[in-house]
């Protein structure tokens, strides 16, 4: 059974792990107050009441106990009286009498002391559970000044979230008008600058307009070349694709083709063209390049193809001429051709020594071991077939006669229940399903 305790609330407590002080009522939380001392009203209100009637009960017990104690005392001195009365008639009378009055005044007296204990008890109750009152209001005013405190300490607390987020907006204002400031003084230095800029703009658009007017042939090709470098790099992200610089001959991009494991399979060269006359020196031109280079394929990207010419590539002089547009697939389609041709050369790489490794293994010891195993484990798993299918046909056999004997059997009993009467086999369909008996009943009929 728990055992409840009156504390003071202001009493101080140390914490067990860190030895600080704090008073008490810092530490329970008001749902804890308030449990706790609903809990304290209702066990003392139970405590008063098992008091009172504890009190009540002993106090009558006691006086029972102390009149009895009288009573037999009387009883005595009663018979002891009665014997000494046995001389004279009166004096027993006179004896009787003065017991008798005895007895009502030891009779009183107890009923007074049993009732003096009682009141005694009752007053050392009531005193104690005035105590407990008084403790009660005094933990009921420390409760109302604990909930007092709290209530004040939450509306400070809202007060000075209320300060801060004042504060706040004040200072979020505040930075927003020296940002708006400031923007407003960049916003005009950038537009003072952005008006030289545009000016400046305008004067390079005119001079640029008058180069493009005259046609520049080679902006033009270097803007093709951008794209398709552009594209390869989109399309293959695995390969090589490098840049030849400025003002070195040679042809404008070098694509190295990569395996899925990062080998490389080849190497195209990409010239780029963009006028409006196709040259046939293109080619040759082209065909030195790729032979400096060591690389497999030549692929030559005009904006006009040859004369003639209506494919959107075509195979001309060992170079490969096609338009921007089929530039792609016919990457893909010369991408994988190199890749083909360097898993062959790869598989054919030390083919004469692969064979002779493999017909050493063959012609080994290990090697006819093995087969030997793999036959022995056929030969076993034959044996076992052969042995499981002789003993399974003996099985059916035996069960086979068996069957016949009892189809015998059975066919003898209809036999004679055929002689006992005509009528017992048709009119019992459980023997007429047997099997036999169709027979028995087809020549009986018959």
């Amino acid at each position: 059974m728990p055992r409840m305790i009156i504390i003071d609330a202001a009493e101080e407590v140390a914490c067990p792990k860190c030895a600080h002080t704090f008073a008490l009522s810092e530490g329970i939380s008001r749902q804890a107050i308030e449990r706790h001392a609903e809990d304290f009203d209702q066990q003392l209100a139970q405590r008063a009441k098992q008091l009172e009637a504890d009190l009540a009960a002993e106090a009558k017990r006691r006086a029972e106990r102390e009149a009895a104690r009288e009573i037999s005392l009387l009883k005595e001195t009663l018979a002891s009286a009665e014997q000494a009365a046995a001389s004279a008639k009166q004096a027993v009378a006179s004896a009787k009498a003065e017991a008798q009055s005895q007895l009502e005044k030891a009779r009183t007296e107890a009923a007074a002391a049993a009732r003096e204990a009682f009141e005694l008890d009752l007053k050392s109750t009531r005193e104690a559970l005035a105590a407990k009152e008084d403790a009660l209001s005094r933990f009921r005013a420390e409760e109302l000044d604990l909930r007092r405190k709290l209530r004040e300490a939450d509306d400070a607390r809202r007060n000075q979230e209320l300060d801060y987020q004042r504060k706040l907006d004040d200072e979020r204002r505040r930075i927003q008008e020296s940002s708006r400031t400031a923007a407003a003084e960049e916003f005009s230095r950038k537009e003072a600058q952005m008006r030289a800029q545009i000016e400046s703009a305008q004067r390079e658009a005119a001079d640029l307009k008058r180069k493009l007017e005259q046609g520049s042939q080679q902006l033009q090709g270097e803007a093709l070349e951008a794209g398709l470098e552009e594209m390869l790099r989109a399309a293959f992200p695995m390969d090589e694709i490098a840049e030849v610089p400025k003002g070195v001959s040679g042809a404008d991009l070098l694509q190295r083709v990569r395996s899925a494991s990062g080998q490389i399979c080849g190497t195209i060269v990409w010239e780029a063209k963009q006028t409006k006359a196709f040259q046939a020196a293109w080619l040759q031109k082209l065909k030195d390049d790729q032979q400096a280079v060591g690389a497999e394929i030549a692929v030559l990207v005009t904006s006009t193809m040859p004369k003639d010419v209506r494919e959107p590539f075509v195979r001309q002089a060992d170079v490969w001429v096609t338009g921007f547009a089929a530039a792609r697939p016919l990457a893909e389609a010369l991408r994988v051709t190199l890749v083909e041709m360097h898993k062959l050369r790869q598989a054919n790489l030390g083919r004469s020594e692969k064979m002779a490794l493999v017909y050493e293994y063959i012609c080994s010891p290990q090697f006819a071991q093995k087969v030997k195993s793999v036959v022995e484990g056929f030969r076993v798993m034959r044996e076992e077939l052969e042995a499981e299918r002789a003993a399974m046909t003996r099985i059916w056999k035996k069960r086979e006669m068996q069957l016949q004997r009892m189809t015998s059997g059975m066919l003898g009993v209809v036999g004679d229940l055929q002689g006992i009467g005509d009528d017992v086999l048709a009119g019992s369909p459980a023997i007429a399903s047997l099997p036999g008996a169709e027979e028995v009943l087809s020549d009986e009929s018959a």
